[in-house]
Protein backbone atom coordinates (compact mmCIF):
# COMPACT_ATOMS: atom_id res chain seq x y z
CA UNK A 1 0.00 0.00 0.00
CA UNK A 2 0.85 3.74 -0.70
CA UNK A 3 1.58 5.98 2.22
CA UNK A 4 -1.84 7.06 3.45
CA UNK A 5 -0.66 10.38 4.87
CA UNK A 6 -2.44 13.09 2.78
CA UNK A 7 -6.39 14.08 3.78
CA UNK A 8 -8.56 11.52 1.41
CA UNK A 9 -10.57 14.46 -0.58
CA UNK A 10 -13.96 14.84 0.76
CA UNK A 11 -15.45 12.26 -2.22
CA UNK A 12 -13.36 9.95 -1.27
CA UNK A 13 -16.11 7.09 -1.34
CA UNK A 14 -17.19 7.62 -4.34
CA UNK A 15 -13.56 8.05 -5.81
CA UNK A 16 -12.92 4.38 -4.46
CA UNK A 17 -15.78 2.89 -5.69
CA UNK A 18 -14.95 4.46 -8.70
CA UNK A 19 -11.61 2.97 -8.90
CA UNK A 20 -12.80 -0.37 -8.27
CA UNK A 21 -14.99 0.02 -11.20
CA UNK A 22 -12.68 1.04 -13.41
CA UNK A 23 -10.10 -1.30 -11.89
CA UNK A 24 -12.60 -4.12 -13.71
CA UNK A 25 -13.03 -2.26 -16.81
CA UNK A 26 -9.01 -2.14 -17.33
CA UNK A 27 -9.15 -5.74 -16.88
CA UNK A 28 -10.91 -6.28 -20.66
CA UNK A 29 -8.53 -4.06 -22.18
CA UNK A 30 -5.01 -4.49 -20.91
CA UNK A 31 -2.62 -5.88 -18.69
CA UNK A 32 -1.13 -3.40 -16.23
CA UNK A 33 2.17 -3.14 -14.76
CA UNK A 34 1.99 -0.55 -11.67
CA UNK A 35 4.18 -0.55 -8.22
CA UNK A 36 2.68 -1.67 -5.40
CA UNK A 37 4.04 1.29 -3.30
CA UNK A 38 4.62 4.58 -3.61
CA UNK A 39 6.85 7.04 -1.37
CA UNK A 40 4.84 10.29 -1.36
CA UNK A 41 5.30 13.58 0.43
CA UNK A 42 5.16 12.58 4.73
CA UNK A 43 1.83 14.66 5.95
CA UNK A 44 0.95 17.15 3.59
CA UNK A 45 -0.61 17.21 0.31
CA UNK A 46 1.04 17.19 -3.35
CA UNK A 47 0.30 17.50 -6.59
CA UNK A 48 0.50 14.72 -9.35
CA UNK A 49 1.85 15.07 -12.44
CA UNK A 50 1.10 12.62 -15.22
CA UNK A 51 1.91 12.69 -19.19
CA UNK A 52 -0.78 12.22 -20.92
CA UNK A 53 -1.11 10.53 -24.40
CA UNK A 54 -4.54 8.52 -24.17
CA UNK A 55 -7.88 9.05 -22.32
CA UNK A 56 -7.29 5.44 -21.01
CA UNK A 57 -4.44 7.89 -19.04
CA UNK A 58 -6.67 8.96 -16.75
CA UNK A 59 -8.91 5.45 -16.19
CA UNK A 60 -5.14 3.42 -15.25
CA UNK A 61 -4.36 6.46 -13.11
CA UNK A 62 -7.48 6.23 -11.12
CA UNK A 63 -7.73 2.35 -10.47
CA UNK A 64 -4.48 2.71 -9.51
CA UNK A 65 -4.27 5.54 -7.35
CA UNK A 66 -7.29 3.61 -5.68
CA UNK A 67 -5.15 0.42 -4.98
CA UNK A 68 -2.49 2.40 -3.65
CA UNK A 69 -5.42 4.02 -1.11
CA UNK A 70 -4.67 7.62 -2.04
CA UNK A 71 -7.13 10.05 -3.09
CA UNK A 72 -7.43 13.20 -5.51
CA UNK A 73 -8.76 16.09 -7.29
CA UNK A 74 -7.47 15.69 -10.62
CA UNK A 75 -8.25 18.32 -13.15
CA UNK A 76 -10.00 18.15 -16.16
CA UNK A 77 -10.82 19.74 -19.66
CA UNK A 78 -13.47 21.75 -18.68
CA UNK A 79 -15.68 20.82 -22.12
CA UNK A 80 -16.35 17.12 -20.65
CA UNK A 81 -18.13 18.55 -17.48
CA UNK A 82 -20.95 19.98 -20.16
CA UNK A 83 -21.73 16.50 -20.90
CA UNK A 84 -24.59 14.83 -20.34
CA UNK A 85 -23.56 11.49 -17.70
CA UNK A 86 -20.27 12.13 -17.02
CA UNK A 87 -20.05 15.92 -16.54
CA UNK A 88 -22.01 14.86 -13.01
CA UNK A 89 -19.61 12.09 -12.68
CA UNK A 90 -16.71 14.08 -13.30
CA UNK A 91 -18.04 16.47 -10.25
CA UNK A 92 -19.33 13.89 -7.86
CA UNK A 93 -15.50 12.60 -7.73
CA UNK A 94 -14.20 15.77 -6.91
CA UNK A 95 -12.72 16.64 -10.76
CA UNK A 96 -11.83 20.35 -11.51
CA UNK A 97 -12.73 22.04 -14.79
CA UNK A 98 -9.69 23.68 -16.39
CA UNK A 99 -9.32 25.19 -19.95
CA UNK A 100 -7.50 27.84 -21.13
CA UNK A 101 -10.80 30.64 -20.51
CA UNK A 102 -11.06 29.28 -16.91
CA UNK A 103 -7.11 28.79 -15.89
CA UNK A 104 -7.05 31.29 -13.05
CA UNK A 105 -10.42 29.84 -11.84
CA UNK A 106 -9.03 26.31 -12.38
CA UNK A 107 -5.57 27.09 -10.73
CA UNK A 108 -7.00 29.02 -7.47
CA UNK A 109 -9.57 26.16 -6.84
CA UNK A 110 -6.39 23.69 -7.06
CA UNK A 111 -4.48 25.97 -4.45
CA UNK A 112 -7.57 26.51 -2.24
CA UNK A 113 -8.00 22.55 -1.94
CA UNK A 114 -4.42 21.89 -1.28
CA UNK A 115 -4.25 24.57 1.31
CA UNK A 116 -7.12 22.56 3.10
CA UNK A 117 -4.86 19.08 2.58
CA UNK A 118 -6.32 17.87 -0.09
CA UNK A 119 -3.62 16.32 -3.07
CA UNK A 120 -4.40 17.28 -6.76
CA UNK A 121 -3.82 15.56 -10.22
CA UNK A 122 -2.39 17.54 -12.89
CA UNK A 123 -1.60 16.60 -16.82
CA UNK A 124 1.02 19.41 -17.35
CA UNK A 125 0.38 19.21 -21.30
CA UNK A 126 -2.46 20.14 -20.93
CA UNK A 127 -3.34 18.03 -24.20
CA UNK A 128 -3.60 14.59 -25.74
CA UNK A 129 -0.09 14.96 -27.27
CA UNK A 130 0.24 12.71 -30.81
CA UNK A 131 3.31 10.97 -31.14
CA UNK A 132 4.75 13.62 -33.72
CA UNK A 133 4.91 16.16 -31.12
CA UNK A 134 6.55 14.02 -27.98
CA UNK A 135 9.54 12.62 -30.12
CA UNK A 136 11.61 12.39 -26.62
CA UNK A 137 8.40 11.20 -25.19
CA UNK A 138 6.69 14.18 -23.53
CA UNK A 139 5.36 17.15 -25.34
CA UNK A 140 5.95 21.00 -24.21
CA UNK A 141 4.55 21.71 -20.64
CA UNK A 142 2.74 24.24 -19.62
CA UNK A 143 3.61 26.75 -16.08
CA UNK A 144 0.41 26.16 -14.65
CA UNK A 145 1.70 23.00 -12.24
CA UNK A 146 4.48 25.50 -11.25
CA UNK A 147 2.44 28.25 -10.67
CA UNK A 148 -0.07 26.00 -8.43
CA UNK A 149 2.97 23.61 -6.47
CA UNK A 150 5.02 27.15 -5.54
CA UNK A 151 1.81 29.37 -4.68
CA UNK A 152 0.60 26.23 -1.97
CA UNK A 153 4.39 25.37 -1.37
CA UNK A 154 4.49 21.63 -1.69
CA UNK A 155 5.96 18.60 -3.73
CA UNK A 156 5.08 17.59 -7.63
CA UNK A 157 5.22 14.19 -7.82
CA UNK A 158 6.28 13.42 -11.66
CA UNK A 159 4.00 10.23 -13.04
CA UNK A 160 4.74 8.72 -16.33
CA UNK A 161 2.43 6.39 -18.41
CA UNK A 162 3.45 4.26 -21.42
CA UNK A 163 1.06 1.82 -23.41
CA UNK A 164 -2.00 3.38 -22.92
CA UNK A 165 -2.13 5.07 -26.70
CA UNK A 166 -2.02 1.20 -27.79
CA UNK A 167 -5.35 0.73 -25.91
CA UNK A 168 -7.43 3.94 -26.55
CA UNK A 169 -5.94 6.34 -29.45
CA UNK A 170 -6.30 9.46 -30.07
CA UNK A 171 -8.76 10.17 -32.18
CA UNK A 172 -11.21 6.87 -31.40
CA UNK A 173 -14.51 6.79 -29.57
CA UNK A 174 -13.77 4.34 -27.42
CA UNK A 175 -10.89 1.78 -26.48
CA UNK A 176 -10.13 -0.98 -28.58
CA UNK A 177 -10.14 -4.49 -27.52
CA UNK A 178 -7.83 -6.83 -28.97
CA UNK A 179 -7.05 -10.41 -27.96
CA UNK A 180 -3.95 -10.31 -26.49
CA UNK A 181 -4.56 -7.10 -24.07
CA UNK A 182 -1.62 -4.51 -24.39
CA UNK A 183 0.48 -3.89 -21.46
CA UNK A 184 0.11 -0.32 -19.61
CA UNK A 185 2.80 0.77 -17.15
CA UNK A 186 2.65 3.15 -14.66
CA UNK A 187 5.45 4.65 -13.12
CA UNK A 188 6.22 7.11 -9.75
CA UNK A 189 9.34 9.24 -9.56
CA UNK A 190 10.52 11.19 -6.53
CA UNK A 191 8.57 14.08 -5.22
CA UNK A 192 10.41 17.09 -6.79
CA UNK A 193 10.13 20.71 -4.54
CA UNK A 194 10.70 23.66 -6.97
CA UNK A 195 13.47 26.08 -5.49
CA UNK A 196 11.96 29.05 -7.16
CA UNK A 197 9.13 30.50 -9.21
CA UNK A 198 10.21 30.48 -12.79
CA UNK A 199 7.69 28.49 -13.99
CA UNK A 200 9.08 27.88 -17.12
CA UNK A 201 12.05 26.47 -15.89
CA UNK A 202 10.37 24.13 -13.20
CA UNK A 203 7.57 22.80 -15.92
CA UNK A 204 10.80 21.67 -17.72
CA UNK A 205 12.17 19.94 -14.08
CA UNK A 206 8.77 18.07 -13.79
CA UNK A 207 8.94 16.77 -17.50
CA UNK A 208 12.31 15.60 -17.55
CA UNK A 209 11.39 13.72 -14.55
CA UNK A 210 8.00 11.46 -16.38
CA UNK A 211 10.51 11.39 -19.50
CA UNK A 212 12.76 9.11 -17.38
CA UNK A 213 10.20 7.06 -16.25
CA UNK A 214 9.06 6.00 -19.36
Amino acid sequence: MGHQNTKPIKQARTFRRNGRLLSALTRIFAKVDAPDHVVTPVGEPFVFAANHRSFFDFIIAWKVLTELGLTCHCLIRADLFEKPFIGGWLKRNGCIPASKSTREKAENHALSLLNEGYSVAVMPEGRLVPESDRPEGVGQGRPGISRIATSANVCVLPVGLTGTENIWPIGKAFPLLRLSRPTVKIRFGNPVRFQNDDHIANVGVVMDEIKSLL
